[in-house]
């Protein structure tokens, strides 16, 4: 059995951020993580035969982020605006698509923050907003709340995507950008203090609990006891998907006492769904000058985002501004489910024929040019199960309410817990686990002040 000040479980952007946060203050932190690798959701690898790192989880900095700006200046880790073009499919056309934000925000403004009783976003879409002359706008927002959020239109609250689901005319919320070096860059800059107080293959089963006093019972991967943490607080940071799975599964979380107040919450927040997959081709065929031969365009050479209306694949983009020979396929939302259900192999020829359809190249010829493909199941992963958080009908408050600690004692971050509408961000999972350093230094020094306070009595 281990002492410590604070245990905090989970190894992801929020947990390291809590922990470096609290062991610069004086605190002592131990960090559980139930996989063999910190990151959490940000799984970078690296293949020596390609130029860019292979991102399996997140890839991108959305917007104006302002805790990752920090630590990238900080870290001096490089990181580059995705600046290239956009382009739609349709039919056989390429039709350039840049003004996309535009479009999707026609349909995006006139979700309601404040309905009563809030809705559903299909429920919302039945409506017909904007009559027929946004009728295509409507489906584009609808890709857009599926792909981006990764949610079930039939589930997603209109208000909580109202506040905070799009970035409207805001030019700095729109802009996409990425670590140059590999997303893993940060988190390695988060952990790099911590050393040996991070624990790999712990997985926390149980979490017992009493004002001021926790308890961590963990074990090894391969069912092993491991020697249980006794801490004066304890922060949260595992996905929601975890904190929502069935006792005995694993990677589920028993608490003891039981956290009541916050099934009631999880009740309303679900995971999406997600798959993607890397292909790394022979050459950048779209970029080339027999591929601009057969379409007639010579300035697909940097395209960034292709939109399709693809069953399988209808999102891809490419490593632009780096000019590389990948390309990474997108499904999200309610469908991807059932795609997430089949093996590599399966997934990998759906991506390739979704390829040889939307660049009306023959499947051979696709086929031939892919090299590799790299894909993580997300869908299936016992410490994830799913990619991201989204809010369901009548949760918009349900990010500020997981987030409210628990007599004290229990801290909860994640990006589920963002109260600022940045759920599904890495910088959203920064700003939570600083947040919930704050709180647990607050709690901690009245308890302490508290005590001497008694003893002087």
């Amino acid at each position: 059995m281990t002492n410590t000040d604070v245990v905090i479980i989970g190894a992801g952007a929020a947990g390291l951020s809590a922990a470096r946060e609290l062991q610069a203050r004086g605190l002592e932190v131990i960090v559980l993580e139930a996989r063999e690798r910190i990151g959490g959701r940000v799984f970078t690898h690296r293949d020596r035969d390609t130029v860019v790192p292979i991102e399996l989880g997140a890839e991108f900095i959305h917007g104006s982020a302002p805790e990752l700006d920090e630590i990238l200046r900080d870290g001096a880790i490089a990181s580059a605006d995705i600046s290239g073009t956009r382009w739609q499919v349709m039919g056989s056309q390429f039709r350039m698509a840049d003004d996309l934000w535009e479009r999707i925000d026609s349909v995006m403004r006139r979700l309601d923050e404040k309905r009563t009783p809030d809705r559903s976003f299909e429920d919302f879409l039945k409506t017909k907003p904007g009559g027929r002359r946004l009728a295509q706008n409507r489906t584009l927002a609808l890709q857009y709340v599926e792909g981006f959020h990764a949610a079930d239109p039939a589930r997603v609250s209109e208000r909580a995507l109202a506040d905070g689901g799009s970035p409207g005319d805001d030019v700095r919320e729109r802009r996409i950008g990425r670590v140059i070096d590999g997303y893993d860059r940060v988190i390695e800059w988060l952990a790099a203090p911590l050393g040996d107080r991070i624990r790999l293959s712990a997985i926390a089963t149980r979490v017992r609990w009493a004002p001021g006093n926790v308890e961590v019972e963990i074990r090894h991967p391969d069912g092993r006891a491991r020697p249980s943490v006794l801490a004066r607080a304890a922060v949260i940071t595992v996905p929601v998907g975890v904190l929502k799975a069935p006792p005995g599964d694993t990677g589920a979380i028993e608490f003891d006492p039981d956290i009541r107040a916050k099934r009631q919450v999880l009740d309303h927040v679900a995971m999406g769904s997600v798959v993607r997959i890397v292909l790394k081709l022979s050459e950048a065929f779209w970029a080339s000058e027999w591929y601009a031969k057969q379409i007639g365009k010579q300035n697909l050479d940097t395209l960034s985002f292709l939109h399709t209306q693809d069953e399988h694949f209808p999102i891809w983009w490419s490593a632009y501004p780096v000019r590389a020979p990948v390309l990474v396929g997108w499904h999200g939302g309610p469908t991807a489910a059932a795609i997430a259900q089949l093996a590599l192999e399966e997934i990998e020829a759906l991506a390739i024929a979704s390829l040889a359809r939307q660049f009306a190249i023959s499947p051979k010829k696709m086929r031939d040019m892919v090299e590799a493909a790299w894909m993580h199941d997300w869908e299936h992963d016992p410490f994830s199960r799913g990619v991201y958080s989204y809010q369901t009908v009548g949760g918009s408050d349900a990010p500020a309410a997981l987030a409210r600690p628990l007599r004290g004692t229990l801290f909860f971050g994640g990006e589920a817990a963002d109260s600022e509408g940045r759920t599904g961000t890495v910088h959203g999972a920064i700003a939570t686990g600083r947040r919930a350093a704050d709180e647990v230094m607050r709690s901690l020094t009245t308890r302490s002040s508290s005590a001497r306070r008694a003893g002087s009595d």
